[in-house]
Formats: C-alpha cells, sequence, structure tokens
C-alpha cells in the first residue's frame, strides 16, 4: 500500500512538472506560427498586393496565429474601426510580450508598401530573438521545475513511511 502511494505522489509530481511545462509552451507555439504568418502577410501585401480581407479570411484563416491573431482582427474589422485600431486591439490579446513586439506594425498597415515589409522583416527578427531566448529560458526552467517536484514529493514520500 505504501508503494502505490509513493508511486501516486511521484506521479502526481511528474504530471505536475508536465502541465506547468504545457502552459509556458503557449507563447512560443504561438510565436512561431506568428513568424511563419507574418513572412505570408509580408508577401502577399508585398508582391501579390492581396487585400487585406481576402488576407485574413483566405490564406491566414488557419493554425494558432488565426485563432488568436488574423480571426480577431477581422472582426474588429468588420465593426468598421480604423486598421491601426483594430490591430492594437487584436495584438492586446497576445499573450506577453507577443503584443509588444506586433504592435508597432498597426500605424504601417494602411500606407502598406515597403515601410511595411520591412517593419514586418524587423518584426520577425525580433520575434526570432525572443523565441530563442525563450526556449533557453524554459528549458531551464523545466529542469529546476521537475527537480523540484520530484524533490518534493520525494520528501513527501520520506515522511509519510
Amino acid at each position: 500500500m505504501k508503494l502505490l502511494g509513493a508511486l501516486l505522489l511521484l506521479g502526481s509530481a511528474g504530471a505536475w512538472s508536465l502541465l506547468r511545462r504545457r502552459e509556458g509552451q503557449l507563447p512560443l507555439r504561438l510565436g512561431r506560427a506568428l513568424l511563419e504568418d507574418l513572412a505570408v502577410f509580408r508577401y502577399h501585401v508585398q508582391v501579390c498586393r492581396t487585400p487585406l480581407p481576402e488576407l485574413l479570411e483566405e490564406v491566414l484563416a488557419e493554425g494558432p496565429g488565426a485563432d488568436r491573431l488574423w480571426k480577431p482582427l477581422g472582426s474588429f474589422l468588420e465593426e468598421g474601426d480604423a486598421l491601426p485600431r483594430c490591430w492594437s486591439r487584436a495584438v492586446r490579446t497576445l499573450p506577453p510580450p507577443l503584443g509588444k513586439l506586433l504592435a508597432p506594425l498597426g500605424p504601417l498597415l494602411p500606407a502598406g508598401g515597403e515601410a511595411l515589409a520591412a517593419a514586418i522583416e524587423e518584426t520577425r527578427e525580433e520575434l526570432t530573438r525572443f523565441l530563442w531566448e525563450e526556449t533557453a529560458r524554459q528549458a531551464a526552467q523545466s529542469r529546476i521545475t521537475t527537480a523540484l517536484c520530484l524533490a518534493g514529493a520525494s520528501l513527501t514520500i520520506l515522511v509519510l513511511i
């Protein structure tokens, strides 16, 4: 019976550690999706000259980026508000610091052209840097969290036995 209790404690500590890691992965998963979406966005704005509503409904309609940024942006645009204001409302819903990284694109969206393409590329570079740093930080934090969970479970097992 004691062995079963000990296994349950260790299992729950491992599960909690995995849950914490998965929760921390949201900004990384979303950041990677937005990095790809911004490349597609830049190509369609600069080269194809695709209108924004068509771009949002057809090209950027799938994936985590669509659910968290592009669909809300489309719905805000349907309300009839100005594009920069809709952009800032949409990026505010993103987890930090993704919204802060994407916010400077808002005022450049109506103008389009080379200035927007350069700003998108600069934003992609900043996003890549964030993803690199966040991946390293989360790897270190994940090891510490796992060690603390298992150490706490082990101490609890020793006290209870």
